[in-house]
């Protein structure tokens, strides 16, 4: 397992902030898949954890915003972030998997618009 541990500090510490963000993504929807899993086998302890963890993620998206930027695209991701996050919380209150899935839905389209940058900015 150390080797797994190695790779991923690798990747980290060599990744430009733009894949970092990428990464970021990948956890915050990894963990929320899980959790729609979870929850649709009816074990909300393991969805509960898992919703939890996505929100960590999402959280480290909020964060890693300009805080002091005006542009009006960085405010329209933190709107976007703060829904997904609300959205998490509210799931993992109701038990609502439909929200789940909306908050992939939206993860999804920023991860695929997102890469689209990624590969421009190559």
């Amino acid at each position: 397992m150390q080797y797994g541990n190695e790779y991923l500090e690798t990747r980290v510490m060599t990744a430009t902030p733009q894949e970092l963000h990428m990464m970021v993504v990948d956890g915050a929807v990894r963990f929320a898949m899980q959790a729609e899993e979870s929850m649709a086998d009816d074990d909300l302890e393991t969805s509960h954890l898992a919703l939890n963890r996505s929100r960590e993620f999402v959280v480290e998206l909020i964060s890693g915003l300009d805080q002091d930027s005006k542009e009006a695209v960085v405010e329209q991701l933190r709107q976007v972030f703060s829904f997904v996050y609300r959205s998490l919380t509210e799931a993992d209150l109701e038990h609502d998997i439909e929200k789940i899935r909306g908050v992939l839905k939206v993860l999804n389209i920023h991860r695929d618009n997102w890469g689209e940058l990624i590969a421009k900015l190559k």
